[in-house]
């Protein structure tokens, strides 16, 4: 499945368009920076490729955790770097790789676990609110005098 085919048909054109004028932009100002850029970014974009929830929210988390990771060895690189192989030294060793790379396995970690942390959170609420609802009905029906006769 494509990108294409999970969004809307102005969607994947608008995509497209602005992916294309995103990567042109970078090649013209830095080109010494792009390529190792796209090396920190390939689980990101992997990801893209490959997500098939709606939305394509797994892929945009790791991105966001990697476009976050990137941020100060970019600037770094930006100041320091002069020419492509200082740049692909610098952002593609495996310390700066490293950091980037686990941000994105820490947002896939994140999107997986998440929602089963929620729902047991919300099933920990209900079960504490249906107690103290019974408890009330409880002191309710003894205040009263009625019979408790409903199975519980």
């Amino acid at each position: 499945m494509s990108i294409g085919s999970k969004l809307g048909r102005g969607m994947t054109g608008l995509l497209v368009l602005l992916l294309g004028l995103a990567g042109g932009g970078l090649v013209a100002l830095s080109p010494d920076i792009a390529l190792p850029l796209v090396v920190l970014l390939l689980p990101g974009l992997l990801a893209l490729i490959i997500d098939q929830t709606p939305g394509c929210g797994v892929a945009r988390a790791i991105l966001l955790f990697q476009a976050a990771a990137c941020v100060h060895p970019v600037m770094d690189a930006w100041y320091r770097c002069a020419g492509i192989d200082g740049c692909m030294g610098y952002l593609a060793g495996w310390p700066t790789v490293l950091k980037v790379w686990l941000a994105a396995a820490a947002a896939w970690v994140a999107v997986q676990t998440l929602p089963l942390g929620l729902k047991v959170l919300d099933d920990y609420r209900l079960r504490y609110r249906r107690s103290v609802l019974m408890d009330r009905r409880e002191s309710l029906a003894a205040e009263w005098g009625l019979e408790d006769n409903q199975p519980r």
